[in-house]
């Protein structure tokens, strides 16, 4: 059995970028992501024969350690400029989902493992998932939301400081839903050139996106965003209801006759009410794990809050740890 350097649990942008990173520098690196495929919220669903984006819709850069990156995606013709003044909103050209898919198209992905349990075996750690299959790595990296980090070590043969499940624990998310409605292609949506809205809507939705304007997609798919709070109180409704209600708010954009079909999309962890200044945690000083994510931001974030642009500079930034551990052990 291989004996990976670090196991990265989570294929989101996060975790992706940390693993570049650290087989860059010759580190053994494994990606495990319970889906069957890498991105985690920045998703694209292909249906009616168009795609659109359901998580993550864009994502803007503050930083020059992200900027570098991003100039890089641009020259290999993966990400471009949507819109916006201030703060370019960057667009997958391909979709939000392909531009990770293309920065995970090296790395040793596990797919479809969601792992159960973590225990130790002499000092290596085994991940394992619910078939019993096993990995095992000298370290981890966890990248999911919060509320699922903190239920895996719980479960698992780990000693976890005070401090750092309290850490977790504190981290709160909110849901989002996403009604994705095919429309007919010449139907007229009232939104503007760049295809996105995220002002003057009705009470209960944060953004309504068309994937054709977005130049996405050849057939005219709106992903249509609840806000927090409407998302909580649709979340266990059908999604009969789901799409009724969303529909019903963005009627003044979406001209009902002209939908073909629809799908509801819900994310249970979407975005995190609250965050953790600092761009990694540790689980403890017996432990070889670190925790990472878009919740885990740099003091000098300006933003304060959850961006793309936060998970990818986390996960650069455990990566960079990790690297420093390897070697100093080495040594």
């Amino acid at each position: 059995m291989i004996t990976y350097d670090v196991a990265i649990v989570g294929g989101g942008l996060s975790g992706i970028l940390a693993a570049r990173t650290m087989m860059k520098q010759g580190l053994s690196v494994v990606v495990i992501d319970k889906s069957k495929s890498v991105g985690g919220r920045m998703a694209t669903r292909r249906l009616d024969g168009g795609r659109a984006d359901h998580g993550a819709q864009f994502f803007t850069v503050r930083s020059r350690e992200f900027q570098s990156h991003v100039d890089d995606w641009i020259q290999n013709g993966w990400v471009e400029s949507w819109f916006g003044d201030k703060y370019a909103r960057y667009k997958g050209i391909e979709g939000m989902n392909q531009l990770v898919k293309n920065l995970s198209g090296d790395l040793p992905l596990k797919l479809n493992f969601q792992v159960q349990h973590i225990s130790k075996r002499n000092s290596e750690y085994v991940l394992v998932c619910e078939d019993r299959e096993e990995i095992t790595a000298k370290a981890i990296l966890l990248t999911p939301p919060a509320p699922q980090a903190e239920k895996l070590l719980n479960q698992s043969e780990c000693s976890v400081s005070k401090e750092a499940l309290d850490t977790l624990r504190n981290l709160k998310f909110s849901p989002a839903i996403v009604a994705l409605v095919t429309l007919t292609k010449n139907a007229h949506t009232g939104l503007p050139e760049s295809g996105h809205q995220d002002t003057l809507l009705s009470k209960g939705l944060e953004r309504i996106v068309d994937s054709y304007r977005k130049g996405i997609s050849h057939e005219r798919i709106v992903s249509i965003y609840a806000t927090p709070e409407l998302s909580k109180k649709l979340y266990e409704e059908s999604d009969g209801t789901i799409n009724d209600e969303l529909i019903k708010l963005a009627t003044p954009f979406i001209p009902v006759r002209d939908i073909v079909s629809y799908q509801i999309k819900k994310w249970r962890y979407a975005q995190a009410e609250n965050v953790y200044m600092s761009p990694f945690l540790s689980v403890s000083d017996e432990e070889n794990i670190l925790v990472a994510g878009d919740a885990f931001l740099y003091e000098d974030d300006q933003s304060g809050r959850t961006r793309i642009e936060s998970a990818a500079r986390s996960g650069l930034a455990a990566a960079k740890e990790m690297i420093g551990r390897r070697y100093n052990a080495s040594s």
